[in-house]
């Protein structure tokens, strides 16, 4: 595992072959800890499943940018 952002926590696993799942914990006050997942799959043509609100999309970014350049994704 590779922590990309170090104030968020997000981080990039490889959970199969070519397959990464990029993980954010949120702490919701009152409620505990939370986690949004993001899956990268390498392929000819690479693909993000985005499953996160947008504000979280610039640590995706930067931890998409740790595997592949992310001008690459489809």
């Amino acid at each position: 595992m590779t922590i990309t952002n170090k104030q968020s926590g997000t981080n990039v696993h490889e959970i199969a072959d070519g397959i990464y799942r990029i993980n954010t914990p949120i702490v919701i006050e009152g409620a505990g800890g939370y986690s949004f997942n993001q899956y990268l799959i390498m392929d000819d043509e690479p693909l993000l499943f985005h499953t996160g609100p947008r504000k979280l999309f610039p640590l995706v970014r930067k931890a998409v940018g740790t595997v592949l350049p992310v001008e690459s994704l489809r």
